[in-house]
């Protein structure tokens, strides 16, 4: 109870009465009715939230070619925004469409995708054009870029990966451009899994923290690993040594196994840092077991747990984001985050079409958003990919003003 220097009188004590009296009669009549004391302003509800009218789309997403959807195996995407305001998406070395006069698509290493909406996408250039990489695995095959803006530039990093998992060749190059499609200079190799001591050194995803610029990466047989880069974005920070013995593991386990981990993305958020992981089988078609999980860290560095408390450091962790399901798409993974002009996120994957005609074995392109459930962690609606339905899509300003 609050202290006072001042005597209670007897008349101070039956005001004091007085006011508890009023004060239960109040809440005696708040508990009887259930609603409380009309404050004389009237309820307003809250806004709704707010959805793209005018960005509706229906998975898979096919880039357009004459106008109209055109099946494309769209394996490993990753999109990102330009300072034009448009979207660009790259990915695994494809064919594709290059032109709406083209009559047969054309192979490109480093195919590279516009779009104004994030949900129609149009064939724009070539990472590669001019260069074919001289250096890695024989046999090797670009997969799995990443690109990131950094300073005046848009760095591309491309996983150069041939043969078998262990192979010391396999790596990661390095390209880059003043816009997100080029021209590209290319500065070729980065690291290969040799230098770096990481087998399988794969699918990098390369983002700032706190000012610093870092470089994730990893796949099946291999750690998951957290590098950092110099402030170009060009090189390992403090050389090549440096990092090898300072870089950290995330998750995995040094087994090849399906089970292992790979296509890690890091997203900071309100103080936390999330680490999404693909796992599973990826290439058995409608039996591919592929799939995101996500565990959280107070740091970049780790440790990273899943809800259980469980490390990333066995098989089988990990939070569902999206899971295979014949009602949806199976194999589903190796997924890009892109957010809209409200702050939602839309996660970018491939999968495979349950309900396709033919080319059943595509990896094709898939968009949702991200929801954060109940228990705080990221996920798509239902945790499948919705397949075959129409949905809003991102909300962009200058479509919907």
């Amino acid at each position: 109870m609050m202290k006072t220097d001042k005597k209670c009188t007897p008349k101070s004590v039956a005001g004091i009465l007085s006011a508890v009296v009023v004060a239960i009669g109040g809440c005696l009549a708040f508990c009887a009715c259930g609603e409380k004391p009309n404050s004389g302003k009237p309820d307003v509800p809250p806004d709704p939230p707010k959805v793209a009218v005018n960005n509706d789309y229906m998975n898979p997403i096919y880039p357009l070619h004459n106008g109209e959807k055109k099946p494309l195996y769209t394996a490993d995407p990753y999109a990102i925004r330009g300072d034009d305001g448009k979207f660009y998406m790259y990915c695994t070395q494809t064919e594709t469409y290059t032109d709406d006069s083209a009559l047969a698509p054309t192979f490109k290493r480093g195919p590279i995708f516009v779009s104004d909406d994030c949900v129609n996408w149009t064939y724009k250039a070539d990472v590669f054009q001019s260069y074919t990489p001289d250096w890695g695995a024989e046999g090797a095959g670009v997969w799995a870029p990443t690109v990131l803006k950094v300073g005046d530039y848009y760095n591309y990093y491309y996983s150069y990966s041939g043969g078998n998992y262990d192979n010391p060749e396999i790596g990661i190059g390095v390209a880059r451009s003043q816009t997100p499609y080029g021209p590209w200079t290319h500065y070729g190799k980065l690291f290969n899994s040799g230098e770096i001591g990481v087998v399988n050194s794969i699918d990098p995803h390369v983002l700032y923290d706190n000012g610093k610029l870092y470089m994730v990466f990893g796949s099946y047989g291999g750690l998951i690993t957290l590098v950092e880069l110099e402030a170009d974005g060009l090189s390992l920070k403090g050389g090549l040594d440096n990092q090898r013995e300072n870089k950290v593991a995330l998750a995995g386990f040094e087994t090849y196994a399906m089970e292992n981990y790979e296509a890690s993305i890091i997203l900071e958020r309100d103080g936390k840092y999330y680490l999404f992981l693909s796992t599973g089988t990826t290439l058995s078609g409608l039996k591919s077991t592929y799939r995101v999980v996500v565990a959280t860290s107070d740091s970049i560095t780790g440790p990273y747990k899943d809800s259980k408390g469980r490390d990333m450091f066995g098989p089988n962790r990990g939070d569902y984001v999206v899971a295979p399901s014949m009602a949806g798409a199976m194999g589903v993974g190796h997924m890009c985050l892109i957010e809209d002009d409200i702050g939602d996120i839309w996660m970018l994957y491939h999968g495979y079409d349950t309900q396709a005609d033919k080319n059943k074995e595509w990896r094709v392109l898939y968009l949702d958003k991200l929801i954060w459930g109940e228990n705080g962690l990221p996920e798509v609606e239902d945790k499948h990919a919705s397949n075959h339905e129409i949905k809003h899509g991102p909300y962009i300003n200058a479509l919907e003003q």
